[in-house]
């Protein structure tokens, strides 16, 4: 099932925000306006789905972390679709000062329960109690032409399908001092034991892999023509390099040369070329970083590659005019955070009632245009 519409109440500075979703979803605007927390929100839903709510919520330091500032409640609402049926997951959360001391559940599909809150730096049990109400509901996708919907043939299915669409939301972010990093344990969300982790996979898996990316590798980095990799010690870590000699040098250009633009860049394709089958949405923050204008330019039509091969849903924050002001990306597919008064808000682009964004919008014009005029941010001369 496909994510359509996310509907997120009280996340960190979100009082409220809600929109569609396609394919692929692009999220601008300027510093600390909340686009890390956005896509927080959504890694917040997959690790409920992966490992359940009392460990994605102990992992962000309860609630008093995650919920917006002076708020005792949160929610989070996510509709789903397919050619035929859709489902709604709904999660409301509030902090209670009192609660039962027994947990109570109801089916598997529509529970309300509580548990007891334990204070962070001692773990010790307090007062306080967070109640959870959280459903699925399935149910029908209308016809264009009729009011009635289609018939659920297995409401249970599609609940199933529900949460295995939220566990397969996947975050991208790798990090190339991190990446370096030896770790037994490989750490997604910054790549730190990237190369031990590499090592995991056979080596016909990583020659498919080393075999997809390494055009990329050799059209973006001149210095990498000819992207290779060989097992060390065991064979449980992973060198990448290129053997075609660097400025006139003689060996080989192994991985710990590249630059940092260079290590995230392998990072971002390697974690792109070995998505796990079960994933349905990738979160990607800020691929531009570390990449000139002419490799950003680029992106969105390899991202739309990913996302159709895969079949998987994207959404992607950034700072970059190059990547949103692609013909590849729709205004629809834009989603601009604005803040005022310590709060943040959120529009598509195709949905904005702003003159500017719709002057622009209607016009054809560089979507980032339009976006500078409202969140447009400069550093006044003479403050210095």
């Amino acid at each position: 099932m496909k994510l359509t519409h996310i509907a997120i109440t009280n996340w960190r500075n979100f009082a409220h925000i809600e929109f569609d979703m396609s394919s692929r979803l692009f999220v601008v605007g300027p510093n600390s306006s909340g686009k890390t927390n956005l896509l927080g929100a959504l890694r917040f839903l997959g690790d409920i789905g992966r490992r359940g709510l009392v460990a994605a919520s102990e992992d962000l330091g309860g609630p008093d972390r995650y919920f917006r500032s002076g708020a005792d409640s949160a929610a989070f609402v996510a509709t789903f679709n397919d050619t035929q049926n859709s489902a709604e997951f709904a999660l409301f959360l509030r902090l209670m000062s009192a609660g039962p001391k027994s947990t109570k559940r109801g089916s598997d599909a529509d529970q309300t329960f509580a548990f007891p809150m334990t204070d962070p730096l001692t773990g010790e049990p307090n007062d306080r109690y967070l109640d959870v109400h959280q459903t699925i509901t399935a149910g029908g996708k209308k016809p264009a032409d009729e009011g009635e919907s289609f018939p659920v043939e297995d409401e249970e299915a599609q609940r199933t399908r529900v949460r295995q669409t939220l566990a397969g939301i996947r975050y991208i972010h790798p990090n190339p001092k991190k990446m370096l990093e030896r770790s037994d344990r490989y750490d997604p969300d910054h790549g730190t034991g990237f190369f031990q982790h590499a090592g995991r996979f056979s080596d016909q898996q990583l020659d498919a892999v080393v075999d997809r990316i390494r055009p990329i590798m050799a059209s973006v980095v001149p210095e990498i023509p000819n992207l290779s990799y060989q097992r060390m010690g065991l064979g449980t870590e992973v060198v990448f390099y290129s053997d075609t000699p660097v400025r006139g040098a003689s060996g080989v250009y192994s991985h710990e040369q590249f630059s940092e633009g260079t290590l995230r860049l392998l990072g971002m394709l390697f974690d792109l070329a070995t998505l796990p089958r079960d994933t349905s949405v990738v979160l990607i923050e800020e691929p531009e970083t570390f990449l000139q204008a002419s490799v950003v330019r680029s992106l969105p039509s390899l991202l739309a590659e990913v996302a159709m091969n895969r079949d998987v849903q994207m959404v992607i924050s950034t700072h970059s005019p190059e990547l949103i002001d692609s013909e590849l990306v729709l205004p629809s597919q834009v989603l601009m955070l604005r803040s005022e008064n310590g709060e943040t808000t959120g529009e598509l682009l195709s949905e904005s009632n702003d003159p500017r964004i719709k002057a622009v919008v209607s016009a054809g014009l560089p979507k980032s245009q339009g976006i500078d005029a409202v969140n447009g941010r400069t550093i006044p001369l003479g403050t210095w």
